[in-house]
């Protein structure tokens, strides 16, 4: 494989292949530092990306470059102007400790192990997932021992100067060592914790034995990026004293305490690394939380002393959701929607606790464990007063078994609304004579028809009301409702009749007496009204043909 190391390594040493993956024999893979990622022993660009360095990672302060599965960003651990840490180990504190022992506090580390930034950046290589991590610190003036946590669990440190979370088997630690002493060479060491260790198998362990209590080794040795191997799958580096890289612009603001120049990175004052996640620790590869720490030594009962903590969510979950139009429920008293999701697992690992909650149709979908890629569908019916809506839909999920469900997406849908136009339609005719009554002879109008509920959808109208002017449609003193507070259903026509007494010709010349009849309506399913009108004319003589 074409190695993209270009740093020139000054420190002495014997590189040790590393094929060991537990319970199983080396594969094939690609190094950590093939292809996709820098790791020479400075932070800017040295070619066209990719493969890419933290510099354009960071983007000028964006920390949106580089196209990673998810970057910390270059996060900021400088301390204050008189030299106080917003957040140190407070005494005692070891990498063998559960992480509800630890305990944080402000205050000053050694100058030496004073972290000023650390990141880390996920990316998947042919389907292994690679992670980079790096962290710079504010003096050169001792050695360096540092530690590199990847927890599956949501860990943070709280306010109160505890931690949130506990460790889970299967957390990775990888130890970073770069001694100053004469003849001392760099040591790269990963472990994952154990919580079957109870201590170290023998003095010297082998890959494969508990390294400490808590602590299984996976991996020890000179493994520096850029050292020859084609295939490691850990590797770490510094800018060696007098390398290519002493100094080395810093893309992010920094100051040492070794030199008088902004933004300069003295000789071991910046480290990087990177491991194979997939095939030297395997199993699940679902991470949520990134530590880089500082060691007073390279033993594992070294006392820890800075830290920077920030996610690191490896594991995705994505959902996408489909609603059908508004349709009118069987009770016409509200709107139903069909509705569908999708979940995809598009993260680096298996999600556990895989819930799916539409928030609008307050239904739960319990999906249980979904597989790296796995895609898991379903969908349900929901009822809303609302023509037409926004639908959201929530999926949550846990990275382990036991972990806080941290991992989500939100999807939403519009759910179109159904066009509602309320119909009624009113049909009349009339005829007119004359009537003996006791007070003589007068003219009578009768009339009849009838109104149909013409709404498309074979939705109801209530209140149907029918009113004629009696002939004045001026005066509505005289107005008869001859239909009223009916219910009409769909397609459902209503006859109606009645008389009156008009008071004069509606035309003197023809003889002929006129009036109007008014429908009205509402739909049951909004209130909308609907209206409808029609006249009729009738001679009070008939014709003589």
């Amino acid at each position: 494989m074409k190695l993209l190391c270009k740093g020139k390594i000054l420190r002495r040493f014997s590189a040790l292949a590393l094929g060991f993956t537990m319970g199983m024999a080396a594969t094939p893979a690609f190094a950590v530092h093939d292809d996709i990622f820098e790791l020479e022993g400075n932070a800017v660009q040295d070619a066209v990306a990719p493969p890419y360095d933290w510099a354009t990672l960071y983007n000028n302060g964006g920390n949106d470059g580089g196209d990673p599965l998810r970057f910390t960003g270059i996060v900021d651990d400088t301390p204050d102007a008189s030299g106080v840490d917003s957040s140190i180990f407070t005494g005692g504190r070891k990498d063998i400790q559960d992480i509800n022992a630890w305990a944080h506090k402000m205050g000053s580390s050694p100058d030496k192990d004073e972290i000023t930034h650390a990141y880390a950046a996920a990316y998947n290589i042919n389907d292994d997932l690679v992670v980079y991590f790096g962290a710079d610190r504010i003096s050169n003036k001792g050695d360096a021992f540092l530690g590199f946590w990847f927890f599956k669990q949501h860990v943070a440190a709280l306010p109160n100067g505890s931690f949130e979370g506990m460790h889970t088997n299967g957390d990775v630690l990888v130890l970073a060592n770069f001694p100053q002493s004469v003849n001392a060479s760099p040591e790269i060491r990963v472990d994952v914790w154990d919580s079957s260790c109870t201590k170290a198998a023998n003095n010297n362990p082998a890959a494969g034995e508990c390294d400490a209590a808590n602590l299984r080794l996976l991996y020890k040795g000179a493994a520096i990026c850029g050292s020859g191997l084609g295939n490691d799958l850990v590797c770490a580096i510094t800018n060696d004293e007098n390398g290519s890289y002493d100094p080395t612009p810093s893309p992010w603001p920094y100051q040492s305490k070794n030199s008088n120049n902004a933004n300069e990175f003295p000789y071991e004052t910046f480290f990087e690394g990177g491991i194979n996640l997939t095939q030297l620790v395997g199993g699940d590869s679902c991470f949520s939380s990134f530590m880089a720490e500082t060691r007073s030594s390279s033993e594992f009962t070294a006392t820890l002393k800075d830290f920077v903590i920030h996610d690191f969510e490896l594991c995705s979950v994505d959902i996408t959701k489909t609603c059908s139009q508004a349709r009118v429920n069987a009770t016409e008293t509200g709107y139903e929607y069909d509705f569908t999701y999708k979940v995809t697992n598009d993260g680096a690992g298996t999600l556990y606790n895989v819930v799916v909650t539409d928030n609008v149709a307050n239904q739960t979908f319990n999906i249980g464990t979904l597989a790296k890629g796995a895609i898991a569908e379903g969908g349900g019916t929901f009822e809303s007063n609302l023509n037409g809506l926004q639908n959201t839909v929530t999926v949550t999920a846990a990275g382990t078994p036991s972990a806080a469900s941290t991992i989500s997406d939100t999807g939403g849908a519009d759910c179109q609304s159904l066009s509602i136009s309320p119909m009624i339609n009113v049909t009349k005719d009339c005829n007119s004579n004359f009537v003996e009554t006791e007070n003589g002879v007068i003219a009578k109008v009768s009339f009849s028809g009838q109104v149909c509920n013409t709404t498309a959808n074979n939705l109801t109208l209530i209140n149907v009301t029918v009113t004629d002017d009696s002939g004045t449609p001026s005066d509505p003193s005289d107005d008869v409702d001859v239909l009223s507070g009916v219910t009409l259903g769909g397609g459902v026509c209503m006859p109606y009749s009645g008389d009156y007494v008009p008071k004069a010709f509606t035309s003197a010349v023809d003889k002929t007496f006129s009036d109007t009849v008014f429908a009205v309506g509402q739909l049951k399913i909004d209130g909308s009204s609907a209206f409808s009108e029609n006249s009729a004319t009738c001679p009070i003589c008939p014709s003589s043909d």
